[in-house]
């Protein structure tokens, strides 16, 4: 098989590409069953690194790869460089070494799986029907998440999953009384965050296709989706969901959007605040403890957040990248620091990065989600696809607000599902050229066909 033959002709993605998708979605997951014989990370980029030469290789693509140099990677670049400058950060006074080899770890997850994800997509996507393809592929994902999700409900852990809760996993995978199901993902918080972004992503597609197929297939997976949140308990999940759908509604510029989506938002917050409607069902009653003041869970991350305050204040740099428990010995002031579980990304990044480091991951990754909002609604033309490119902007926005509660935003799948992809709206206005390129020769041929005529 030659190379050319993994590249996408006739709006199909290569073959590679569908392998990285998988890959990428449920590494994770199938960890649990079998051993891998180099890190995760790695192995994942291994199938990225094949995406790129492969679309390279052909002469008809190679030059699409470029196309990664646009705005988002500039918005990004700030977060990056400051990544690898962490490199020499001695604020935790530990052998070089150490830091370094932390850091080679941990950088290619935080700061570069990103721009992996841009070239490949920048490779790839140049057309609707790519575009298309690739949310049926990501639908698929989800049903099949969803799936095991199901099976874990009514048909109970098999021995890995068993595993994994004996292990410790039990401790915050039932709450309560309340099970949180984690499907193919390494826990609930990711399982259900990752599920929320998607619903909201799929509401937009769902909302926005034409076809009347892929309009049922994918309202099925934007349900499905939802489904899954809910089962995970992760709270986090219900604000994820109504901000991805926010973010799309504004994009949609149609005010009834706008409006249904406040209503039904406010109709769903209202029954969930101010009734017991569904309370015997312990997914509703999870969700519902979201907004409970009294929870004992969202007391503790405070207290958390408060403790670590003072210790995060005085290190501007941060511990370092990839300090993990143990690399800072008692003594250490900082030693209270590295043992703190962080409960959000935000707090991951504070903490290991200072606070310098999380204004600067913040900007980044709001920036490139409002800029893609600003093409969304403002460069294309063509309804279908600003619906298509408007999924993708809502699901990257509703994950960097996950990261505020969770600590999900970069871990897999998401860091490729969410801000990888994100670079297709970058290059959105490309597609919408093409396809008011076409429309005009379609057009021309029916002019021309009529003067015959």
């Amino acid at each position: 098989m030659t190379l050319s033959r993994l590249i996408p002709q006739e709006d199909q993605l290569c073959k590679t590409w569908y392998a990285l998708y998988f890959v990428n979605f449920f590494v994770m997951g199938v960890g649990r069953y079998v051993s891998y014989p180099m890190p995760v990370s790695l192995l994942v980029e291994l199938f990225y690194f094949a995406c790129i030469i492969a679309s390279a290789s052909d002469e008809n693509n190679k030059g699409n790869i470029g196309r990664a140099a646009c705005t988002m990677l500039w918005l990004y670049l700030p977060w990056v460089i400051y990544s690898l400058l962490e490199a020499g950060n001695m604020s935790s006074q530990i052998a070089f070494n150490v830091i370094f080899t932390r850091w080679f770890a941990e950088i290619r997850n935080m700061g570069f799986q990103v721009v992996y994800g841009m070239l490949v997509c920048a490779a790839i996507f140049v057309k609707k029907g790519q575009l298309l393809t690739m949310y049926k592929v990501w639908g698929l994902c989800i049903l099949i998440c969803t799936g095991k999700t199901l099976m874990q409900q009514y048909m109970g852990f098999d021995y890995a999953e068993a595993a994994f809760l004996a292990g410790g996993g039990a401790r915050t995978h039932m709450v309560n009384g309340i099970i949180r199901y984690f499907s193919l993902f390494p826990d609930a918080a990711t399982h259900g965050c990752c599920m929320a972004a998607s619903a909201a992503t799929f509401v937009s597609v769902t909302l926005s296709v034409q076809d009347k197929r892929e309009k049922i297939f994918f309202a099925i997976c934007t349900l499905a989706a939802a489904y899954s949140m809910m089962a995970s308990g992760t709270r986090t999940g219900i604000f994820v969901l109504g901000v991805g759908i926010m973010v799309y509604a504004a994009l949609s510029k149609r005010i009834a959007a706008i409006v249904t989506s406040c209503i039904l938002g406010g109709i769903f917050l209202g029954v969930l605040i101010f009734t017991d409607i569904g309370q015997g069902n312990s997914m509703i009653r999870r969700m519902r403890s979201a907004f409970n003041k009294d929870d004992a869970s969202m007391a503790v991350r405070e207290m958390n957040q408060q403790a670590m305050e003072r210790y995060v204040n005085e290190l501007p740099l941060g511990l370092g990248a990839g300090i993990r428990t143990g690399d800072i010995p008692p003594s250490n002031k900082n030693y209270y620091l590295s043992i703190v579980p962080p409960d959000s990304t935000w707090v991951y990044v504070n903490i290991r990065y200072g606070n310098l480091g999380k204004y600067i991951f913040l900007f980044s990754f709001f920036s490139i989600c409002l800029y893609a909002g600003i093409i969304c609604f403002f460069r294309i033309r063509d309804p279908e696809l600003r619906g298509l490119l408007a999924g993708l902007t809502s699901g990257a926005t509703a994950m960097v607000v996950a990261g505020y509660a969770n600590h999900i935003q970069l871990q897999y799948p998401n860091c490729f599902i969410f801000f990888g992809q994100l670079v297709i709206v970058y290059l959105g206005p490309q597609m919408d050229a093409r396809i008011a390129e076409e429309q005009l020769r379609k057009d021309k041929e029916l002019l021309a066909q009529s003067e015959q005529e």
